[in-house]
């Protein structure tokens, strides 16, 4: 594309549709051919019945740069590399369970480092009062802060503070939990976490077998040719303590939304296994819009659904950056 006082030369690739052409710089065909027609030269003169093959059109600048201001310019998103601290509120809900946990978590960005901090969590809008939960909760918030490093594409690397973690757990988590927690059953719950805690590293599947993680941590960072591509992801499902494969296509939008922000979509289907030949299989569908300078992820929106003896399991998922209150 080049651009001039009163035209614009816009490249065309690929097979040219002239109505849809039209629709997208809000102009008539006829419009487009017209004005077209009078600053191109003679062998590049158009009628509404032309080839679908057409190298460059010629539009007025108004209309052009209306347009693409509103037009991603390229294909690749980059990992986020501004330093900043955000405030995210996640919303969970399982059905037919009829369940729903929400909380806040704080991520602190320094290049590649994540520093994430955790709120309390609620099970249905209350607090957290069965033993259980408690002492899950107890547990998991001796993680934070936990700073994680990732990959290039945005996936989780490595967790940096690992020995910080295991040492919170071994002098201070974990003795009061042993005194205060005297079960058979929650004994082996409490060791589970001591393995993994003080493994931290080695036991990375804890992490990634959270919703949250796993789909803050999603590989989003990288080309799209063609404004798509496809993939396979791993979901865990934690009720019915399995892991299932999702073929995905991911579908980058070539325009900024109205609150000009990156829309990623992402669409999926359970992969083929010896255990969905003969039933519906699950899907999986997601929208992520991210900051349009920074990259960062702004939010995350969809569900994802799976089968347990033939009956429909689903996932909701959100997750909001929340106002910054001065």
């Amino acid at each position: 594309m080049s651009s001039e006082t009163n035209f614009a030369k816009v490249k065309i690739d690929g097979i040219f549709n002239l109505e849809e052409f039209s629709k997208e710089y809000k102009m008539t065909p006829q419009e487009v051919i017209q004005f077209h027609n009078q600053h191109c030269g003679l062998q590049e003169l158009l009628s509404l019945i032309l080839s679908k093959y057409v190298q460059h059109v010629y539009l007025p600048s108004k209309n052009y740069e209306e347009e693409d201001i509103k037009v991603l310019k390229s294909t690749t998103l980059e990992l986020p590399t501004k330093n900043e601290e955000k405030e995210y509120g996640v919303v969970i809900k399982f059905s037919p369970k009829d369940l729903q946990i929400h909380y806040k978590i704080k991520v602190k960005r320094t290049l590649d480092i994540l520093t994430l901090t955790k709120d309390k969590t609620y099970v249905n809008n209350q607090k957290i009062e069965q033993t259980i939960e408690q002492l899950f909760e107890k547990a998991n918030n001796t993680l934070y802060p936990l700073q994680i490093l990732t990959e290039k594409n945005g996936a989780l690397s490595k967790i940096v503070n690992a020995d910080e973690v295991a040492e919170r757990w071994k002098k201070e988590t974990f003795p009061k939990l042993k005194d205060y927690y005297q079960s058979e059953t929650t004994d082996k719950i409490i060791q589970q976490f001591d393995d993994t805690f003080c493994n931290l590293n080695k036991k990375r599947q804890f992490l990634e077998r959270n919703m949250f993680y796993k789909l803050f941590f999603l590989p989003v960072y990288q080309t799209y040719g063609g404004f798509k591509k496809e993939s396979l992801v791993q979901i865990y499902h934690a009720d019915i303590a399995k892991q299932i494969n999702y073929k995905i296509q991911f579908w980058l939008q070539k325009k900024f939304t109205r609150g000009n922000k990156i829309a990623l979509k992402i669409t999926g289907v359970e992969d083929d296994s010896i255990f969905n030949q003969n039933r519906e299989k699950g899907k999986l569908d997601l929208l992520y819009k991210l900051d349009k300078e920074t990259k960062a992820i702004y939010s995350i929106v969809g569900f994802i659904s799976y089968f347990e003896n033939d009956k429909k399991h689903n996932v909701d998922f959100q997750l909001y950056e929340l106002e910054k209150l001065n």
